[in-house]
């Protein structure tokens, strides 16, 4: 029934990426007909000249999966690593090229308990990540996140260590889409998440 479960949120989560990635690429794929010479290399001097200016604000959505070490089989209660299907969203605001800050929320969906040794067990149901985090780019189209925050469901909040790096894999007229990579420390358990981000620039 679990399993059940968890494919059936796998397969909504990546529905709803690959629907806004193939609209993307429909928009991307467009180009304009029938016109001179002149206009051309006009649009493509105009288009250059947008895509160097400094855009200071990114909107992101994301969606992966989340590897959870000190997750709990719930048929036999033995501990045994979890994969937790998540979508969630970020914005960056960019003081410079190299420098931002950025709030960075996803939402876990599915229901899982996480072993406490010599504790009651942790029970989470969609639960919310909510973090605040330093970006750094730290080479072209590679950046890294520094950050905190809480992680909230009904049963329980915890707080937040949340480190995060992105690569971008394909970018044009200031859409990306990324790897990501990212590790969240809590209270009594860790997550691990490998995902694909699709971010606009403005």
């Amino acid at each position: 029934m679990k399993k059940a479960h968890s494919l059936k949120a796998f397969k909504k989560s990546y529905y709803i990426f690959f629907v806004f990635a193939m609209i993307t690429v429909g928009i991307n794929a467009q180009e304009t007909e029938n016109e001179n010479t002149t206009e051309e290399t006009e649009d493509v001097y105009n288009e250059e000249e947008e895509s160097e200016e400094f855009k200071k604000h990114k909107l992101a959505i994301f969606t992966g999966y989340s590897w959870i070490p000190q997750g709990e089989n719930n048929e036999t209660g033995d501990r045994e690593t979890l994969f937790v299907p998540s979508i969630g969203f970020s914005y960056e605001y960019w003081f410079s090229e190299k420098w931002g800050i950025g709030t960075y929320d996803d939402v876990e969906i599915i229901k899982y308990k996480i072993d406490r040794e010599g504790e009651e067990d942790l029970e989470r149901e969609n639960a919310f990540a909510l973090t605040v985090g330093v970006v750094r780019e730290i080479l072209p189209l590679w950046t890294f996140v520094l950050g905190g925050g809480v992680d909230i469901d009904k049963n329980e909040t915890l707080p937040i260590l949340h480190l995060a790096t992105e690569y971008v894999i394909l970018e044009k007229n200031n859409n990306e889409l990324s790897v990501s990579l990212s590790y969240n420390f809590k209270e009594y358990y860790d997550t691990f998440s490998i995902g694909f981000v699709y971010g606009k620039k403005f």
